[in-house]
């Protein structure tokens, strides 16, 4: 299994994905934008995005489409709004060289943890995917993005319009 690294999405794309699935999380305008992890669930690569900790997180029970990094001490994967994804949208990044030092290592403990825990984040990953796209879990599809849906749109995005 491949390390996991973490990602960034073209705003162009995100912007596209949302016009067809309302759901889909738009970037942040500021210095810290969507990121996440990428792995393969069913025949797409898909984006998982990371929330950086905040106090409410506490309160978050576990779920299918949660995971809590430490506890929620380093935030959470949020497979609900997971997002299909192609290799030209994604931006790499060096963790490194992020100008905000407690940013820069807030990601090195995610990624450090993502991979830690890899085969439960492919776990959750896959559990989300298949329960709302089969209709297993209607809350769950309630508050998810429609994947089949933005499967589509993936395929249908042009990178230059």
């Amino acid at each position: 299994m491949n390390a996991l690294r973490i990602y960034r999405v073209t705003d162009h794309y995100i912007a596209f994905l949302h016009s067809r699935d309302s759901r889909v999380q738009f970037n942040k305008q500021t210095s810290r934008p969507y990121v996440g992890v990428v792995l393969h669930v069913g025949e797409f690569k898909y984006f998982v995005p990371m929330e950086s900790p905040k106090p409410h997180h506490k309160k978050i029970k576990p779920g299918t489409h949660i995971l809590k990094m430490d506890d929620g001490r380093l935030g959470l994967l949020g497979f609900n709004n997971m997002i299909p994804v192609r290799d030209d949208v994604l931006i790499t990044f060096d963790i490194a060289e992020e100008p905000d030092a407690d940013y820069s290592a807030l990601l090195q403990k995610q990624a450090y943890f993502c991979n830690r825990n890899k085969s439960e984040i492919f776990g959750k990953a896959a559990r989300t995917y298949y329960d709302v796209v089969n209709g297993k879990n209607k809350f769950l599809a309630s508050i998810s993005c429609d994947f089949k849906k933005l499967e589509k749109a993936c395929k249908q995005f042009d990178l230059n319009r």
